[in-house]
């Protein structure tokens, strides 16, 4: 077996070598053209310059072949390409000189998804394996690279069925969406499925584009009779209601699992294969249609991740020449598939069947998982020290994804809230701040906050967050803020849009009650409050309660502090108050109200609050 094991890196080793060398002859080739290409196609052959020199780990040479289409083409999409390889070399003064020049510039018509994988080229695999290795690491997790090998025309011993995929591609894939549309797919496809299920193949195929939610790209939200996703996650069945550990798997389709229902995901055949064995292990679907490395590991280093908890990087063919015994190679040509192992087959890619799935998932878990979930033992003094260049990536990441947001909101609901705003500009030379609130509902904490901040600046301007989702309606909320302020003159009172603490800029504040361990960004919140609603209204300085209980709020916090100074914006941090030893707080108040304790409410809210309460939760 030891042999055998030898062999095979060997093989690989050897391939890869043949790899390098292909690199080499197109990078030849390539250079060569582009010293003989004036004005034909340079933009094309620049591209494929910088990406070679990228794989080979050479940032240097790739730079100066983006900054020609760049600073001589003015083609702005290359900032985020530039800008990724200026962090890799660590080139300082550049970055400081592209962010001044370039990084309020938008980018029109580009797919984001082809942007995001051009993104995703800007950085060498090898830094991102030992990126993602020891940022697990670092969490007192183990880190599992699985990867397929010999797909496509590469199968040994193809079965009829394969040469039938392989061979018919237009009639299994460019031509789907027409025999789902009638439901009436070729006889292979219906022989992939249950009975109960082939009168419902349309719903295993009917899932939505992923979203730019936040700062993350995640799957959409979606549900029917097989296929649900919530929250982000294709379902995973058969978890344990209660658990210690997690393996959180990443992935793109592959690891979603296209065209099978949730019973038959890959992730959900490997729960059922560990719960054989252990009770306590929940297995997570964190898969995202055509998601690469790089939107993988940003939404990796925004997921808790606990100490003994697995993570998997499925399916990456990147990683697969990498020598490292956290890489675990899935070989087809060594799996007994059948004839019914796949729902489509192109050149190197495949889509398993609900078989497929489940065959992988022995694999996968017998060899690979099982092993590592009984071995705990993670050295977490060798991996504090992660590479910053990539945490800046995936801030220059994140900004791509924001100026994706606010260009489909700038032509309609932010040019509408703009125009609010516009009728309550300050006057020119006055000191002006701001302070965010949901007020659910107003109390005194509240009116702490804001005296004070009222009382720092000439002109102060309360947002109340408008998403409603919670307990008070907003009309209500917006109401009370504004009968309890009236008094203080230098006041206005604003809703706060679909920019301020939303669904769309920061959808977690609306669990901060129930997450208590949430990885959260508040870089979309920030950004558009710089670059739209503090521009338009010229404030300098914006007001925050401290709540250290707050897991949240304490990032909202911290993420504030950390880019609204590089707008010119101060962030002044507010304590808290308590009454009677008692922390005013709008839980407390809610508390108080379910119990009917008017009393007490009513010395933790400001009159109107307690008049509106009275009249209408008194009965």
């Amino acid at each position: 077996m030891i042999g055998f094991k030898r062999f095979e890196y060997k093989q690989r080793l050897f391939e890869y070598k043949l790899r390098l060398f292909g690199y080499k002859l197109r990078l030849f080739k390539y250079i060569l053209i582009h010293k003989i290409t004036f004005k034909y196609n340079r933009e094309s052959i620049n591209n494929k310059i910088a990406v070679l020199h990228v794989k080979r780990g050479d940032y240097h040479k790739a730079i100066k072949y983006y900054e020609e289409v760049l600073l001589k083409a003015n083609k702005e999409e290359y900032y985020y390409l530039l800008l990724n390889l200026y962090i890799m070399s660590n080139e300082t003064c550049k970055i400081k000189s592209l962010m001044n020049n370039y990084k309020c510039h938008s980018i029109n018509d580009l797919n984001p998804m082809v942007m995001i994988d051009r993104i995703n080229d800007t950085v060498n695999k090898l830094d991102k394996f030992n990126f993602i290795n020891d940022y697990v690491k670092s969490k007192g997790a183990t880190p599992l690279f699985v990867v397929v090998v010999n797909r496509g025309v590469r199968l040994d011993k193809k079965s009829p069925e394969e040469k039938e995929l392989l061979s018919n591609q237009n009639v299994y894939i460019e031509q789907r969406r027409e025999w789902l549309k009638d439901n009436n797919p070729p006889e292979y496809i219906k022989g992939l499925y249950k009975d109960e299920e082939k009168d419902k193949i349309k719903d295993l195929y009917s899932y939505k584009a992923p979203i730019i939610k936040a700062t993350k790209v995640i799957s959409s939200d979606f549900s029917n009779s097989l296929v649900t996703v919530s929250n982000g996650l294709r379902r995973t069945k058969y978890q344990p209601k209660n658990y210690n550990r997690k393996v959180l798997f990443f992935g793109s389709s592959t690891t979603f699992s296209s065209g099978v229902s949730d019973q038959d995901t890959l992730v959900s055949q490997i729960q059922k294969k560990i719960n054989a064995s252990l009770s306590d292990i929940k297995v997570e679907n964190h898969g995202v249609l055509g998601a690469n490395s790089l939107l993988s590991i940003n939404n990796l280093v925004q997921t808790k991740i606990n100490p003994n908890d697995v993570v998997v990087f499925f399916d990456f063919d990147e990683f697969k020449d990498l020598d490292s015994e956290n890489i675990k190679v899935v070989n087809l040509n060594e799996i007994d598939r059948g004839n019914d192992f796949f729902i489509d087959l192109t050149e190197h890619q495949c889509h398993y069947s609900p078989n497929g799935n489940k065959k992988l998932a022995e694999e996968i878990a017998t060899k690979f998982l099982l092993p590592v979930i009984k071995d705990r033992n993670v050295n977490l003094s060798s991996y504090t020290n992660l590479d910053d260049r990539v945490f800046s990536v995936l801030d220059n990441f994140k900004y791509f994804l924001y100026k994706q947001t606010a260009q489909l909101c700038e032509s309609g609901e932010m040019k509408e809230y703009l125009n609010l705003l516009d009728r309550y500009k300050p006057l020119s030379g006055l000191k002006v701040g701001s302070i965010a609130v949901n007020c659910n509902p107003i109390t005194n904490g509240h009116m702490h906050l804001i005296k004070y901040a009222s009382e720092q600046v000439d002109k102060l301007y309360v947002f109340v967050i408008e998403e409603d989702q919670s307990f008070f309606k907003f009309k209500d909320r917006f109401r009370l803020v504004s009968e309890s302020t009236k008094h203080i003159e230098n006041i206005t009172v604003l809703p706060g849009g679909k920019f301020i603490c939303t669904e769309l800029t920061y959808p977690d504040y609306f669990n901060k009650e129930e997450e208590t361990e949430v990885i959260t960004d508040a870089s979309m919140e920030a950004w558009f409050f710089c670059e739209f609603i503090a521009n338009k209204l010229n404030i300098k300085t914006i007001f925050l309660g401290d709540e250290p209980t707050c897991n949240v709020t304490k990032q909202y916090n911290e993420k504030m502090q950390e880019l609204l100074p590089e707008y010119g914006i101060n962030v002044d941090i507010i304590d808290r108050i308590s009454t009677n030893g008692r922390i005013i707080s709008a839980s407390t108040v809610r508390a108080c109200l379910k119990n009917k304790d008017f009393e007490i409410i009513k010395e933790l809210v400001p009159t109107p609050t307690y008049v509106f309460l009275k009249e209408n939760y008194g009965n």
